[in-house]
């Protein structure tokens, strides 16, 4: 009577449907039982993954909240030439276009500066400070090494 635990022809054993351990299927994947997780958007798995992110949403709100602000109490020559703004340590930067704006702005801003704090508490300081809009190479397109 040939003995069908052992190795079969050439040493290799027959695969079974079922683990002998476990009495499970080959190929099937353990299911969790625990308690399912919330569901949470993209946004906010971004926001606790990555902190950078976080930051920058919160840069770009307080930006979207400067630039219409300002353009409504600055005369109107100026808010063409901002070029960025953002808080820093508790200091309100504004980024001109070139040096002349930014000493032209950084007048306007003095002026401002009561009701700046008036709308944000946290401001205690208010800058200017130079940052030239990138300029597009003729064309549209890259420059090409001469």
């Amino acid at each position: 009577m040939p003995n069908n635990s052992g190795p079969h022809k050439h040493g290799v054993r027959k695969l079974t449907s079922r683990s002998p351990r476990s009495g499970a299927h080959l190929g099937s994947r353990p299911r969790y039982t625990g308690p399912k997780a919330p569901t949470h958007s993209v946004k906010d798995l971004l926001t606790r993954a990555v902190p950078v992110l976080s930051r920058a949403a919160g840069q770009t709100a307080r930006q979207a909240f400067w630039r219409p602000w300002l353009e409504t109490r600055l005369p109107p020559e100026l808010p063409p030439r901002i070029t960025g703004i953002t808080e820093r340590d508790s200091t309100l930067v504004v980024f001109a276009d070139s040096p002349a704006w930014s000493a032209r702005l950084r007048y306007a801003l003095q002026e401002l500066r009561a009701q700046i704090q008036e709308a944000q508490p946290e401001i205690k300081e208010v800058t200017v400070r130079v940052m030239p809009r990138p300029t597009k190479p003729p064309g549209g397109r890259g420059t090409r090494p001469d």
